[in-house]
């Protein structure tokens, strides 16, 4: 989890260094309205910088959520047998330093996984679902708590509750461990992690900002840097003309 935050910090820090350029290009842009000369082109590099830069802003929020779905493999979960899916879960929960028994072998009783750390037992009923998981599940790990002495019980699931379900759990201090919860655990604890390199994940986020975009945001700042110079340009005549 850190080295993805690690990863996630890098597009802002060059996000910061154009933010830093584009200030230095308005000190300069001043002068270089007023009188032109050898300044004059940094005038459009604030607008190139403003660009890159507003780009890149709605591109790290989509970069951190897709850096999070690759490092979980959860579209790889999407497509697993239920006995994978208990595999994964029993990888994860040993990650996180418990004990971990299948009870499928000699039937289950409502748990698939029966989980021990520091004399604490956990019962999961894993639900690799296409569509909502409903209230048989939690009714299923409740019957489970019961049975193996368990002091915490837990529904995992790739997809999502019922209503009825979280009602339920709610009542019963059943966990419900939903889609985003298990992608950021999942993340947090990867199997084998393909790399990637935070410069070409700034590269594909800010070219993700779309075409569109771009045209916009390009259209309003160069109206802006010339409605902004013709102004000042008046403004400079005026004051010349009152001398």
């Amino acid at each position: 989890m850190r080295g993805a935050a690690v990863t996630a910090m890098v597009p802002l820090t060059v996000l910061l260094v154009v933010a830093a350029a584009s200030v230095t290009a308005a000190v300069r842009l001043h002068a270089a309205v007023l009188h032109g000369g050898p300044w004059t082109w940094l005038g459009d590099a604030a607008v190139i910088a403003g660009v890159i830069g507003g780009l890149a802003v709605l591109g790290v929020p989509s970069a951190i959520r897709t850096e999070r779905v690759r490092r979980s493999g959860i579209t790889d979960v999407d497509v697993m047998s239920g006995d994978e899916f208990e595999g994964r879960l029993a990888a994860l929960f040993c990650d996180l330093g418990y004990a971990v028994t299948h009870t499928g072998a000699r039937g289950d009783f409502g748990a698939d996984l029966l989980c021990e750390r520091d004399g604490e037992r956990v019962v999961v009923q894993a639900k690799r679902y296409d569509g909502s998981v409903g209230i048989e599940a939690v009714q299923q790990v409740i019957g489970a708590t019961r049975y193996y002495g368990a002091g915490q019980a837990l529904v995992v699931t790739n997809s999502t509750c019922t209503p009825a379900a979280e009602a339920l759990a709610a009542a019963h201090g059943v966990e419900l461990v939903e889609r985003d919860v298990l992608t950021g655990l999942l993340a947090a604890h990867p199997l084998a992690p393909a790399p990637s390199t935070p410069g070409g994940m700034l590269v594909r986020e800010v070219a993700g900002g779309s075409g569109l975009v771009l045209f916009a945001v390009g259209a309003l700042l160069r109206m802006v840097w010339w409605t902004g110079r013709t102004a000042l340009r008046l403004t400079a005549a005026f004051w010349r003309a009152g001398r």
